[in-house]
């Protein structure tokens, strides 16, 4: 069933549902989201933390700011979403799901366990993925990630191959593995004070 231009209690979400250009005010427990897809909706609730999300699609939705701490998502889709600040971090796990389109400058998601995901045309600016278990690959496709923060994240498994940037904060310790094309290999060795001759 297809729901339009309504305004609805996070709690009345159900599976099997499509939510086309809705208003969502704040749940009043955790809850399950599954087999659903939101298009052009907005969420009055900021904290949505230890929501399991299985199957659902996030299509150019508004989740500026939002935290999504202890959540769980399973085979779900963000398509051109604004997600400028929204927070991932602290024990969320990413598994097959897909960025694509998105807007996550200052996103956060350290801490966290990323499985078989990636990111497709997004734009990550300064977002921080610190400590962060990479499980069968991330992949960073055509992304912006200028300044992205990987620090104490073992990188074998990710790939910038395709990714557009400029600084990267990283350990070299953690570089093993790690997959990126030439040019992004000699603006990587200079950011670590080696001179090419």
């Amino acid at each position: 069933m297809t729901y339009t231009n309504e305004h609805l209690s996070f709690d009345d979400i159900e599976a099997d549902n499509e939510y086309q250009d809705c208003t969502f005010s704040p749940a009043n427990e955790k809850t399950m989201v599954q087999d659903v897809v939101f298009n052009h909706c907005a969420f009055e609730q900021d904290d949505f933390d230890g929501v399991d999300w299985t199957d659902v699609k996030f299509i150019n939705c508004s989740l500026p700011n939002k935290t999504f701490h202890r959540s769980y998502f399973v085979d779900c889709e963000f398509t051109g979403s604004l997600m400028t600040g929204t927070d991932f971090s602290v024990g969320t796990k990413l598994l097959k799901t897909k960025f694509a389109n998105c807007k996550l400058l200052y996103s956060n998601f350290s801490e966290t366990k990323i499985e078989q995901s990636k990111f497709i045309d997004c734009d990550l600016i300064e977002s921080s993925f610190q400590d962060v278990k990479v499980v069968k690959g991330l992949k960073f496709d055509n992304c912006v990630v200028d300044g992205i923060d990987f620090l104490d994240t073992n990188l074998k498994g990710v790939d910038l191959s395709t990714a557009t940037f400029n600084d990267l904060v990283v350990d070299p310790t953690r570089l093993k593995g790690l997959k990126i094309n030439a040019y992004q290999a000699s603006l990587l060795i200079t950011m670590f004070g080696v001179e090419i001759m």
